[in-house]
């Protein structure tokens, strides 16, 4: 019996996504940022962003060309693992486990404003290489 892994999950593109093709489909790579609002102890609220990988399977160039920085939209998916072992230190196997959402639809959110009103990409702090080719295969038409 499967354990419940599903999630919806509404943010902001924080740049441009990156597509790559492996077994001829073609792959996006993006983060979204998803911000939840606080208090802080002057009674005065601010948003708290909060940073998620995302893989995705998409066909065409026209669906690409709308993953931008800035664009609204819901991921709908479930998450996902990677962890690599990364060498050993002291007798102890060290690993990097890294979290992504694979995603099995995702709904554009069109406002009829300029969408891309909101720099994360300073806050993100994510790696330009994030998402290594290699630490993908396509298995059943999920990214591993």
């Amino acid at each position: 019996m499967s354990d419940l892994n599903d999630l919806k999950l509404y943010g902001r593109i924080v740049k441009d996504a990156v597509i790559k093709t492996k077994n001829d489909k073609q792959i996006a790579y993006f983060t979204i940022a998803n911000n939840k609002t606080k208090k802080d102890s002057n009674g005065n609220y601010y948003d708290e962003p909060n940073f998620f990988s995302v893989s995705a399977f998409i066909n065409g160039e026209k669906f690409a060309s709308y993953l931008k920085k800035g664009q609204p939209l819901i991921v709908e998916g479930e998450l996902k693992q990677i962890t690599k072992e990364v060498g050993d230190a002291n007798g102890k196997r060290l690993f990097d486990s890294r979290i992504y959402i694979s995603t099995r639809q995702i709904h554009l959110i069109f406002t009829g404003k300029k969408e891309n009103n909101q720099d994360f990409s300073e806050l993100a702090n994510i790696p330009e290489n994030f998402f290594i080719e290699e630490d993908f295969s396509i298995d059943n038409n999920m990214i591993i």
